[in-house]
């Protein structure tokens, strides 16, 4: 009974610290005061800023393919970007039919090179048919192991676009 009795009077004294700011001591005009500093917060409503957009462009060098074949060490491993006609198109659906893995021959008069990539189909149909004129932007190698076979002059397309673009150009 006394263990419970204690720790009522301690409450109660602790009540009264709290909301008095202070409690009496052996003098009778002292006190010990502790004024109660709350904390200001500001609100202010929420708002996101606006998103800023990385723009990185690096422009690819135009090459033509008589010549991408004549110097092919200079241009290993490099950005470029190639005109020409498709032919002998392959398109195949990956497992997960989000996207089309397809590989062509891209011809410039006599001259020919083997493009490879991978088009995003939710980004609507690839500009990839036989005798389509294109643009295709990407990496150059001049020889790369692919699932154990070597392969020699092959672009590692990132963009296959329509050229001349349907799109007239702003001036």
């Amino acid at each position: 009974m006394i263990p419970l009795y204690l720790s009522c009077i301690l409450f109660i004294g602790t009540t009264f610290f709290l909301s008095n700011g202070g409690f009496f001591t052996h003098q009778t005009n002292a006190s010990i005061k502790t004024p109660y500093m709350a904390p200001h917060v500001a609100l202010t409503p929420f708002s996101h800023p606006q998103p800023k957009a990385l723009t990185v462009s690096i422009l690819p060098d135009q090459v033509s393919i008589p010549d991408l074949l004549e110097n092919t060490q200079n241009y290993h491993q490099q950005f470029l970007a190639l005109r020409g006609r498709i032919t002998q198109p392959e398109l195949h659906l990956d497992k997960t039919e989000l996207y089309l893995d397809f590989v062509f021959r891209l011809v410039q008069g006599t001259h020919s090179i083997i493009v490879y990539g991978r088009h995003d189909r939710t980004l609507g149909p690839p500009a990839i048919s036989m005798n389509q004129m294109v643009e295709v932007v990407g990496i150059f190698f001049k020889e790369q192991d692919r699932n154990g076979s070597d392969i020699f002059n092959v672009l590692e397309a990132t963009s296959v676009t329509s050229y001349p673009s349907p799109i007239p150009e702003s001036t």
